[in-house]
């Protein structure tokens, strides 16, 4: 039985492993699963050990024809012959093997992050210019093709293609009277993102067509106002996310996950949270934003809101500065998707030692992601052991779903709200935090923080992911992969 799914594996490989990698690209709160499930088909057919020999190849030919430089200066002519027959088969397997070999790249030696294409704010960026419109048709071509390549996972495919098949995004190309077949609600939600990117033909447009329907349908509000409100609901609709994060873990998740070294813990709001989060909500996706204001501006303006919304003295410096640093840079989590802190009610299970003394070298869920320290770990290791292992923790250690939860570095954002009560953030040392700051050309650093030097709670800042610095340590967290979406719709 084994043997007929490996075969149906190694059969099903060559067609789903490129659109996993697509899908991968455009849908990357998940993309974690699909490289996953990526690397899972493609080792029927080349394993990992198998990619890292065939990487060794050219090595070899470079190793073979310097040898026979010299076996030629010395007149070794066996030798020369040898290594000549050496360099040919070494070619000739190359070259059979070239196709594989470049596709095991994409899938082994990919970093496991990538930058959400959906979310507002990074148009400028390199290689972030396609039509939204384009690329969410192409990954709903890609999802539905899945669906048939991976049968297996079919059903989970069809639910991210229904996903983006009912994202509203507006295209580059000029409006045509499709848009009678819209709903008013799709055409809000265009009217937000032509406002977003200053388009105002198209924003008139919409607000044209807004506006005679309501005519139309003889609302009580005048049309002009409900034109100007309208939208605005809708965009904060867009980004408001539907799933209870507040929903308890089970008692028996609970012991699973003590075993292993985390505890259940729970965030409330503030009754001052609802305000500060409309204010960053409706900001934080403005692009250029960083552009546009000076940091002082920026501080300034966060510091005001918060004094306005009349935040306990204790926590309002905390608060200020943590809206500042997410107003003033564009971060991603590890989903891909812009780093938008939440001020809601959560449940999640954080490891939870204490930091006055020196944290736990070793321990359950360390050995279970494969690695051998807490400290002195470069942010690509952590991924690349996340992607790795991250999945079958859940699903064999604590029975969750990974489609629906997520082991992740602990985001910045839960570091301060659980920091403030264990006294976190009162060393010398850094903290690996879920995300990465995006710099103009595209590249990511990450994020970290919590040194009692530089501002403790409130310290951020960003490294290189192959930086491996031992005053950083890592800290992780089971949170709800739907924490990580930035829109909805």
């Amino acid at each position: 039985m084994a043997k007929k799914a490996a075969t149906q594996e190694s059969v099903s490989a060559p067609k789903a492993v490129p659109l996993l990698v697509e899908a991968a690209s455009s849908d990357t709160v998940y993309a974690d699963l699909y490289m996953r499930r990526a690397r899972e088909l493609l080792a029927s057919v080349l394993t990992l050990a198998q990619h890292n020999a065939l990487k060794g190849v050219q090595r070899e030919i470079d190793e073979a024809l310097k040898q026979s430089k010299v076996a030629t200066m010395s007149q070794d002519w066996r030798r020369v012959e040898a290594l000549a027959g050496r360099v040919d088969e070494l070619r000739r397997s190359a070259q059979e093997k070239a196709a594989v070999s470049a596709l095991g790249a994409k899938v082994y030696d990919a970093f496991g992050v990538g930058i959400d294409p959906f979310s507002p704010g990074f148009e400028s960026l390199p290689g972030f210019d396609q039509d939204l419109a384009e690329r969410r048709a192409t990954v709903v071509k890609t999802l539905s093709a899945l669906a048939t390549a991976d049968a297996p996972l079919a059903s989970f495919y069809e639910s991210r293609r229904s996903f983006f098949a009912g994202l509203v995004l507006a295209s580059k190309a000029p409006a045509t009277a499709t848009a009678a077949a819209q709903s008013s609600a799709e055409i809000e939600q265009l009217a937000v993102q032509a406002a977003q990117k200053g388009d105002m033909a198209q924003l008139r447009r919409y607000a044209q067509e807004l506006a005679a329907r309501q005519a139309k349908e003889k609302e009580a509000a005048p049309a002009a106002q409900q034109s100007a409100t309208q939208p605005a609901a809708a965009g904060r609709a867009a980004y408001q996310c539907p799933v209870d994060l507040a929903v308890p873990f089970s008692d028996e998740v609970t012991q699973r996950a003590q075993a292993l070294g985390l505890a259940a813990a729970r965030t409330e709001p503030l009754p001052q949270n609802a305000p500060l989060l409309e204010y960053v909500s409706a900001r934080i996706w403005q692009p250029n934003l960083v552009e546009v204001e000076t940091e002082k501006e920026g501080a300034m303006r966060a510091e005001a809101v918060v004094e306005q919304v009349g935040f306990p003295a204790e926590v309002s410096e905390h608060v200020k500065v943590l809206v500042g640093q997410f107003l003033r840079n564009p971060f991603i989590n590890s989903g891909g998707a812009r780093y938008l802190p939440l001020f809601n009610t959560e449940a999640v299970l954080i490891e939870d030692f204490p930091e006055e003394q020196e944290p736990p070298a070793t321990g359950e869920l360390l050995s279970a992601l494969g690695l051998k320290a807490r400290r002195g770990l470069a942010r690509q290791e952590i991924e690349d052991a996340l992607l790795e292992h991250g999945a079958t923790i859940l699903l064999e250690r604590l029975l969750l779903d990974p489609k629906e939860f997520r082991l992740v570095c602990i985001p910045q954002d839960l570091y301060i709200r659980f920091g403030l009560d264990r006294k976190w953030g009162q060393q010398q040392q850094w903290t690996h935090f879920d995300g990465y700051q995006v710099l103009k050309s595209g590249q990511l650093r990450a994020l970290a923080g919590g040194d009692v030097r530089y501002g403790g709670l409130t310290d951020l800042i960003s490294l290189g992911i192959a930086d491996q610095r031992n005053s950083v340590i890592a800290r992780f967290a089971v949170i709800r992969r739907a924490r990580q979406v930035a829109r909805w719709r």
